[in-house]
């Protein structure tokens, strides 16, 4: 069984170009290129080994109804060129699509480098055909012109550089994509400023939890543990609190007493208190 080197020369002729470079590589690499070529004046022909192997390469890379028609052709250089006279139409019909293409062309529209060189390589395959292939100077000038506006002083940085050959600024261009996507990997993994912060990590592992109303046993905890935040308020501390006390605990009660204005509530100098009476403050008679 053979097998195929690329796709095989399409009925209609479609594909042409493409084919005819995969041909030429193809012979070219086995050194049987000059089955097709012109014959030049004072160059041995090829054996017949060599003639009969070039035909098999072009007769197993085109459409079966092809090798129908051209059953009887057994000279490799015969077949080659009434295929280029059948489709060399197809010129007329690449070579405005190609130059489309290339004039469309843009570096910014790519996620990468790799896949822009690709397209560039192809389109400049089809504009070969048609012998208008691009120079490395319009490739070069192609690429340094449709990068992103954003990159301006590093599309002057390349210009600076004169490159002359299209392969070393893809090249270079293929390092700083590498370099940049590094970069951004890096920054990923932990973002500038995104190392939590000493004191807020230990106010998070230290910070009281909500006890439903039980605060004051967390605070006398807390007060014990030795509590290294403070809560700041606006209430005066009550210095007489251990100066008048009661010998029993009485409970709470409004008080309808009127407060004479000018009087020192904290002033407890002057209070009798009666402890076995009622009349707690001394004010019912």
């Amino acid at each position: 069984m053979t097998v195929k080197e690329f796709d095989l020369l399409a009925l209609d002729g479609h594909n042409y170009p493409t084919w005819a470079v995969d041909i030429k590589v193809s012979l070219a690499s086995r050194g049987l290129y000059r089955a097709v070529s012109p014959p030049e004046e004072g160059v041995a022909p090829l054996d017949d080994q060599h003639v009969y192997t070039a035909l098999y390469l072009i007769r197993s890379h085109i459409h079966p109804d092809l090798k129908a028609e051209y059953l009887l052709e057994e000279n490799p250089r015969n077949l080659w060129n009434s295929l280029k006279q059948r489709y060399e139409q197809q010129k007329a019909l690449v070579l405005p699509a190609a130059n489309y293409e290339w004039t469309q062309l843009r570096l910014q529209d790519f996620k990468t480098v790799s896949d822009y060189n690709h397209v560039v390589h192809r389109i400049c395959s089809k504009l070969q055909f048609c012998e208008k292939e691009p120079t490395d100077a319009d490739k070069i000038e192609k690429t340094l012109s449709t990068m992103l506006p954003s990159e301006r002083i590093l599309q002057q940085q390349y210009r600076e550089r004169r490159f002359q050959v299209y392969s070393e600024l893809i090249q270079t261009l293929l390092e700083a994509e590498k370099y940049s996507e590094l970069m951004v990997w890096n920054n990923q993994q932990r973002p500038v400023g995104s190392a939590p912060l000493p004191e807020v990590h230990a106010y998070t592992q230290n910070k009281p939890k909500f006890d439903g109303g039980h605060s004051k046993t967390h605070h006398q905890e807390n007060s014990k543990k030795g509590q290294k935040y403070e809560a700041h308020f606006n209430i005066q501390p009550d210095t007489t609190r251990n100066e008048a006390c009661c010998s029993q605990q009485v409970p709470m009660e409004p008080s309808s007493n009127n407060i004479r204005g000018g009087e020192d509530l904290a002033d407890t100098g002057n209070m009798i208190v009666e402890y076995a009476s009622n009349d707690i403050f001394g004010d019912f008679e």
